[in-house]
């Protein structure tokens, strides 16, 4: 188990990893992140949605974000590139590993592999026809023209305290070098970001396009109203506030 101090070099040495791999082997991987938040994201929609008709919706929302972590545990545990984890990339960059421009373009490539993987997910659920139920249907919905009802500030907002939580989530996975130590720091600040109901960009690429499909009035200049403020506050949370918390705490300090 590393240290505090000693997760925050392994954080940029992680992102020197990062920003050499190749373009092929980032866009699959970022595709595969987006898969996995989807898989999480439907089987949070499902636990949820068997709570919807009851006189206890919320325990639907408490149980259903129990097991939306298992997508940042297949992320990280299978290895991928996650837009939202990544954000953590900042950190390489204050501590002068590698250059602003290679953040940049990674980041880019891993938002729009994400937004891939995500939408694959979701043409083959819903050629699938197992979204279909009413029930299920309607949790789909409600909670999609919930995210696009967001202001843009709204939006925003939620997506930085969300990114707080998830960069944290894989920040802190670096401590362990286990597989049960890297889930449990993992699935409790996820669990906590879901519970909460903040915005999550890559999450968002499957729950909206999904709903629009399954016959919702969201149209998609709707979809970016909502991806491009949660993603501005994704990138504010866990590319700003997180690393240079961190640098200032232990990597500026190091000598």
């Amino acid at each position: 188990m590393l240290s505090a101090k000693e997760i925050a070099f392994e954080t940029c040495v992680v992102g020197e990893t990062k920003i050499k791999k190749k373009f092929a082997a980032v866009l699959v991987s970022a595709m595969l992140a987006g898969m996995y938040i989807a898989f999480g994201f439907y089987a949070y929609v499902v636990v949820n949605s068997g709570f919807s008709s009851t006189a206890y919706p919320i325990l639907g929302r408490l149980l259903g974000s129990m097991v939306f972590p298992v997508g940042i545990v297949l992320v990280i545990i299978a290895g991928s590139e996650l837009f939202t984890g990544n954000c953590l990339l900042a950190l390489g960059y204050l501590d002068k590993r590698y250059r602003f421009s290679l953040i940049l373009k990674n980041l880019g490539i891993v938002w729009v592999g994400n937004f891939l993987g995500a939408l694959f997910f979701v043409f083959v659920l819903y050629f699938s026809r197992i979204a279909e139920s009413s029930s299920i249907t309607n949790t789909i919905n409600s909670i999609a023209q919930a995210k696009v009802d967001l202001g843009f500030i709204e939006a925003m907002m939620r997506g930085i305290l969300c990114n707080i939580a998830v960069s944290l989530a894989v920040y802190m996975s670096f401590s362990a070098k286990s597989v049960p130590g890297k889930v449990i720091v993992a699935v409790l600040p996820v669990f906590t970001f879901v519970l909460s109901g903040f915005e999550h960009s890559v999450a968002n690429m499957f729950i909206l396009p999904l709903s629009a499909l399954l016959g919702s009035d969201i149209t998609i200049p709707q979809m970016f109203q909502n991806l491009i403020p949660v993603t501005i506050g994704n990138i504010i949370g866990g590319g700003i506030i997180i690393p240079f918390s961190y640098y200032i705490i232990f990597v500026k300090t190091k000598k």
